[in-house]
């Protein structure tokens, strides 16, 4: 940061640590019993810039924390993509959604322990909705916070609408549940989501 930036007040966004991701786990009991929307089986995170030898290494520090962490029915799986703006994916799955929060959380302690944490940029989390459509909480790694994505799927059109009534009323029920960003705005839409 230079002395301009801190002249004007400008600053370096810092990630806040991955701990607030925990926070999905027990917002997951009001989402499916009061929401019914359950767990799709798959999240993801997106980071931008990370070299590919230091990726390696993080994907072969990341396959080792995996096979220790999981054993039965527990166990995620991943597999990492790029998509067409240049940013990283990592897709995880498992049936079990616990299981799924702790991976996101180690994948992400990763990059941040690796200094990577100013190209992490959102982890999402997906669930079936009760009339068979797919909706996502994200998490804003940068503001610490999470926000409802509800994309609206018409098989008529294809233009790219998001349902933000429903948006309003998750993030209002989930409140008490989830560090929900306050300031809409920022709620940004993901679209082709690689899940």
């Amino acid at each position: 940061m230079g002395i301009l930036d801190t002249l004007f007040g400008r600053q370096k966004p810092v990630p806040i640590g991955p701990e607030r991701l925990f926070a999905m786990s027990t917002a997951q009991i009001t989402l499916e019993t009061e929401q019914n929307l359950t767990p799709a089986g798959e999240a993801a995170m997106c980071f931008k810039g990370v070299a590919s030898g230091p990726f390696n290494q993080i994907q072969g520090e990341l396959d080792q924390l995996l096979k220790v962490a999981g054993k039965g029915d527990n166990v995620a799986t991943y597999r990492s993509t790029k998509d067409d703006l240049g940013y990283t994916w990592l897709i995880f799955a498992s049936t079990d959604f616990q299981t799924l929060v702790t991976t996101m959380h180690v994948a992400s302690r990763t990059l941040l322990d690796e200094g990577y944490g100013s190209q992490l940029l959102f982890a999402i989390f997906s669930f079936k909705t009760e009339r068979g459509g797919i909706m996502y909480w994200m998490y804003n790694y940068k503001r610490g916070s999470f926000y409802p994505f509800v994309p609206q799927t018409d098989s008529h059109d294809k233009l790219r609408r998001r349902d933000n009534s429903e948006e309003l009323r998750l993030a209002a029920a989930l409140n008490k549940e989830l560090p929900v960003e306050q300031e809409t705005e920022r709620w940004f839409p993901v679209w082709d989501l690689p899940l």
